[in-house]
């Protein structure tokens, strides 16, 4: 929405900065003696309170990344009910789904099924990771494979559109990047 039909110069930019990243980690993990997180990092490099701060705000980071996917999730669960159910018919679910005031107890739902997965073990937990990778990764191959057959050349025209410039190539791959959130964590 950002960039036009330049979204893929956005994803190589974000892409980008996600490899810089990885590298940054990589760097650091092959400088300490130590496994660890930006905790251990800081901790070694920086000292204790500074790593207190870093392992602050990298908890700080996951909480708002997962309320973000989960209200995303629970969104798009609300919109689905909205557009296939009769309007005109009384549907409890529909009222509990969206009550309204900006509540969104869908993304609480979520929140709550993923914490008692992690909760259940790393062996679970790898399992229901390795099946949506796979999902994902399935379904990107599909529609790129569609897309190409589909495809009209004319909507590249322009490639970059004057309303959103070099400017909306960077927005769109800032916005892009937040999918890459989890290296640290790696």
């Amino acid at each position: 929405a950002y960039a036009g039909p330049a979204t893929v110069l956005s994803w190589g930019v974000a892409g980008l900065a996600a490899c810089m990243s990885g590298l940054c980690y990589a760097e650091l993990a092959g400088r300490f003696p130590a496994a660890g997180s930006s905790y251990a990092y800081s901790f070694i490099s920086l000292g204790e309170m500074p790593a207190v701060l870093a392992g602050s705000c990298m908890t700080l980071e996951y909480v708002f990344s997962a309320s973000a996917v989960a209200r995303s999730w629970g969104d798009k669960v609300v919109e689905y009910a909205k557009a296939n159910l009769d309007p005109n018919g009384n549907y409890p679910v529909l009222s509990f789904l969206d009550p309204g005031g900006g509540v969104n107890p869908f993304a609480f739902i979520i929140s709550s099924v993923a914490v008692g997965l992690h909760l259940r073990g790393v062996r679970e937990s790898k399992t229901v990771t390795n099946l949506f990778s796979l999902l994902k990764v399935a379904l990107v191959i599909f529609m790129t494979t569609v897309s190409y057959s589909l495809m009209q050349p004319g909507n590249l025209v322009p490639f970059v559109p004057a309303e959103f410039g070099i400017g909306g190539i960077f927005r769109g791959a800032s916005t892009l990047f937040f999918g890459y959130i989890g290296y640290d964590e790696i």
